[in-house]
Order: C-alpha cells, then sequence, then structure tokens
C-alpha cells in the first residue's frame, strides 16, 4: 500500500504585462478588509515584517484596492474539503458557523441517516479511525484551515482568506501527518460527492497509486478544484504522487523577496504563493514542529500569543491553502464558475517571478488575488515550452517546439530564439501555432537560425487581445 506525508513543515525560518484586465458589472455593495489584530500588527514575534505578510503579497491588503474589494458582501457560501490531519474546532478562531453541516446526517444518533456508509458524519469524516469526530492531534490540519479561513469576527486573531468558505473536515493523516493511498483517496471522492467545490492536499508522495489516480479524475469530473502542495524536499516532482496528474494546481513557495524557498519542490509546478514563516491557527496541545526528523526545533518557539493559540511555521503545505482560499473566494463570488475556469483564471493571472516567463520552479508566478477576480470567467493566457526535438521538414534539419500558445482572445504568438543564457536581443524565427498542449506542436525553427552560437533561448510570447502578455523559455544547448 502506498504511503504519504503532510508536506508543509520546515524550520522557521515573463512579467505579466499590459493593461488591466477588464472588471466584469459593478458588484456593490463590496467586502471591506477585516481589522484582525494580527492582520494589521507586525513584530509579535520580534520580526520586522507584519505578522500576516503573506495576505498582502498576494493581494489581500487594506487598501482600497485591495483584492477584498472585488468581493461581493453578500457572496455565496462555499464548501471547501480540508484533507488533513484534523481540526481542533474549539478554536475561538474557528466559527462553528463556517464548518460544513451534512445537511441529511442527524448529529449522534448512531444512524447512518443519509445511507452513504458514513455514520453520523456530520462535519467531515477521520479516515483513519471510522469515526464521524475527525479531531486534529497534529496541528498541521488546524494551521491549513485557519490560513483559508480564519474568523474575521475574532478581533484578536488572524485573518483567514474567505470568509464564505465552509469547511468540510476530512482526516486522512495520522498524528504524525503519514497517511496511506486509501485513505486519501476515500477522503477525496467523499469530498467530491458532498460537494467540495475545492479540495486542499498539503500532503503527498513519491509514486501515484491507480486508487489515488482514480479519485483526482472523480473530483475533477464533479468539479471540483484540487490543490496541491508540491512538497519541501527540494527536488523535481513531475513524476510524484498526486503532483504528476494534469487535473490539479500544483503550488510551490516564495520567501519575502518573492523567490522560490530553497526547500520548495519543483517541477511540474502550477503557481507559487507565499509560504515562508506564516502565521497560523495552533490547535490545543499541539506542537506541530516538535520531532520532526531534520528539523532544528526548541519545543515552544514557534507559539504566538500570550494565550498561545497561534503558531508560525513554513512549507508548501502553507502555500497550497492560499490558493484554495482564492478559489474558493472567487467561486464565492461566481458560483458559475466551473474548475477549468477557476484554475485557468489563477494560472493566467498570477505574477511572474524568477526567471521570465512559465517556469519549473514557480510555474506560472505568484498569484495575484486582485487579477484573479477583476478577470473575465472565461479569460485565459498561457504560455509553455514543453520540450523541443530535431526532425527533418522538407529534406533539411528543424527544431520543433512542443508546448502550449493560447488565449480566449488570441492576439499573436510567435516564437523567437536568443542567444546566450541572458539574450540582451530576440529574433523571430516564426509564428506559433495556437495549441492547448502541452504537447502541442508550435512550429518547426530551422536549424540554420542556431549558426553562430552554442547556447541558445527558445521563447515562446503569447499576447491576449486585451495587450497581457505572457511567455515561455526554453535552454538550448548545442554539441
Amino acid at each position: 500500500m502506498m504511503t504519504g506525508h503532510r508536506v508543509g513543515l520546515l524550520a522557521l525560518a515573463g512579467l505579466l504585462t499590459g493593461p488591466a484586465l477588464a472588471q466584469g458589472p459593478a458588484q456593490s455593495p463590496m467586502l471591506a478588509p477585516p481589522e484582525n489584530h494580527y492582520f494589521v500588527s507586525k513584530g509579535s514575534w520580534g520580526q520586522t515584517y507584519p505578522d500576516q505578510w503573506a495576505l498582502p503579497r498576494i493581494g489581500f491588503d487594506t487598501s482600497p484596492q485591495s483584492a477584498w474589494r472585488l468581493v461581493r458582501k453578500n457572496a455565496q457560501p462555499v464548501i471547501v474539503a480540508i484533507i488533513d490531519t484534523g481540526l481542533d474546532w474549539n478554536h475561538r478562531s474557528i466559527d462553528s458557523d463556517k464548518l460544513w453541516r451534512n445537511p441529511k446526517e442527524i448529529p449522534d444518533n448512531g444512524i447512518d441517516d443519509d445511507n452513504n456508509g458514513y455514520i453520523d458524519d456530520v462535519i467531515g469524516w477521520d479516515f483513519l479511525k471510522s469515526d464521524p469526530k475527525p479531531w486534529d492531534h497534529d496541528g498541521h490540519g488546524t494551521f491549513v484551515a485557519g490560513i483559508i479561513a480564519g474568523d474575521w469576527n475574532d478581533e484578536t486573531g488572524i485573518a483567514g482568506i474567505n470568509p464564505f468558505a465552509r469547511l468540510m473536515i476530512l482526516k486522512g493523516l495520522n498524528n504524525f501527518g503519514h497517511t496511506r493511498s486509501s485513505f486519501i483517496s476515500e477522503a477525496v471522492a467523499y469530498a467530491a460527492d458532498h460537494g467540495a467545490r475545492v479540495i486542499n492536499l498539503s500532503l503527498g508522495g513519491k509514486e501515484i497509486s491507480p486508487v489515488e489516480q482514480a479519485a483526482i479524475d472523480y473530483a475533477f469530473g464533479k468539479g471540483a478544484v484540487i490543490v496541491v502542495a508540491a512538497g519541501n524536499e527540494g527536488v523535481d516532482v513531475s513524476k510524484f504522487s498526486i503532483t504528476s496528474s494534469d487535473k490539479v494546481l500544483v503550488v510551490a513557495t516564495t520567501d519575502m523577496d518573492d523567490k522560490r524557498a530553497v526547500f520548495s519542490n519543483w517541477g511540474k509546478v502550477s503557481v507559487a504563493a507565499p509560504g515562508l514563516d506564516i502565521l497560523s491557527l495552533r490547535a490545543r496541545r499541539t506542537d506541530t514542529m516538535l520531532g520532526i526528523e531534520g528539523v532544528k526545533y526548541t519545543a515552544g518557539t514557534a507559539y504566538v500569543g500570550d494565550d498561545k493559540r497561534y503558531y508560525r511555521a513554513s512549507g508548501t503545505s502553507f502555500s497550497a491553502p492560499m490558493v484554495s482560499g482564492l478559489a474558493s473566494l472567487m467561486i464565492a463570488n461566481d458560483p458559475g464558475l466551473t474548475n477549468k475556469q477557476v484554475m485557468a483564471i489563477i494560472k493566467s493571472t498570477a505574477r511572474d517571478v524568477g526567471t521570465p516567463g512559465v517556469d519549473q520552479y514557480t510555474g506560472y508566478g505568484i498569484i495575484d488575488a486582485a487579477a484573479a477576480l477583476k478577470a473575465p470567467k472565461d479569460y485565459l493566457l498561457a504560455a509553455g515550452i514543453e520540450r523541443v526535438e530535431v526532425v527533418q521538414t522538407g529534406g533539411k534539419q528543424a527544431v520543433r517546439v512542443l508546448g502550449t500558445a493560447d488565449a480566449n482572445a488570441l492576439k499573436s504568438a510567435r516564437i523567437e530564439i536568443g542567444q546566450g543564457d541572458a539574450p540582451s536581443s530576440w529574433k523571430q524565427v516564426g509564428t506559433a501555432r495556437k495549441t492547448a498542449g502541452p504537447d502541442g506542436n508550435l512550429g518547426e525553427i530551422p536549424a540554420t537560425a542556431f549558426q553562430g552560437g552554442k547556447v541558445w533561448q527558445i521563447r515562446v510570447l503569447v499576447e491576449h487581445t486585451s495587450g497581457a502578455t505572457r511567455e515561455a523559455r526554453f535552454k538550448l544547448n548545442l554539441g
């Protein structure tokens, strides 16, 4: 049986250009940013930056341009499944009204009222114990939950991203953060069957079992946005577990300088989000990082606040729920959005960082909540180079470029080349064919175009009719 583990714990510690996307019809009244203590404070553990620094970095701040001001006050509740170590539902920053309730189940009567195979599953299920009380004895799941839906009414606490989230608590990891693929697969299927629009998976393993793949396919087919943490080993995860699926958003971690964190896995990454020194909720009687192999940590040093109700930690596990929070907020604001549309918008509007263009370290870039919430529901702007291959065309040698060049309103797509590791100029060598990829044939470059150099960069540049552009690069070493 496959085993997996949580991926969120570590020691503490081209550019999207063009005019702003057109906003949809005016919506009023709109949501005002929260005023929770830790959202507006800084220095609570002696640091120089805001306590919840990550939220402004993705667009959630107190300014007139805050992404929250693009959300209707009467946005609709949206079910978010958290498949993790459970939840401390007595934490004062977890409002009981923000928990999902199974409408067909009568609490504590010992009867499977809705005949779904789970007795008294009112707020979720513990798949390890086959129990309807998924309590968190580790702290990881509670931490994730706080990022998504920390209660705005707890003015002394933190602010979650989505006040309209209804959390479905599915305990699929044990108290040490380990699990089996069968538990995760069953939890994913449960979430899909019970209406979860977003599923957060801050966990991973090195291989994906057939049952896991079937569960992911099933949930995606039911319309769920599935968000997966990339992991913290600093390795290529293109063929790892659930991250290898094309039906999920794989999330890497960035630091306070918008650079990929050194621990963040890479490879098949969709987008990135902050994940360093993140503040969230502490489940009672837990110290999540204590005893983790390879982590130097002194008991209690991650506690925050006089009452020790809050906790800080780093990892891709805590970047993923930022994407889940945004995805669920988009759906709350426009319930008609499909999972494919949400995923496309989040990637298409992400803010490019690091190496110009879509890359294997941060994907399309750091999520941009305001741009995502402004975007039309069919918005798509995608560029990518999967690989190149040498071919014969018309009796002559050429380099075929395989990848993606797509937009819902495509203005142009072209293939360019530049010499060296960091080209100072680019030469157009062809028009890229529109293709959704990832293995679409974008076009061929004559071999003669590469004369005079050993190292070249191939660039696919895609332009939307709005003026926004995306690019992807591929380094070609000759000889």
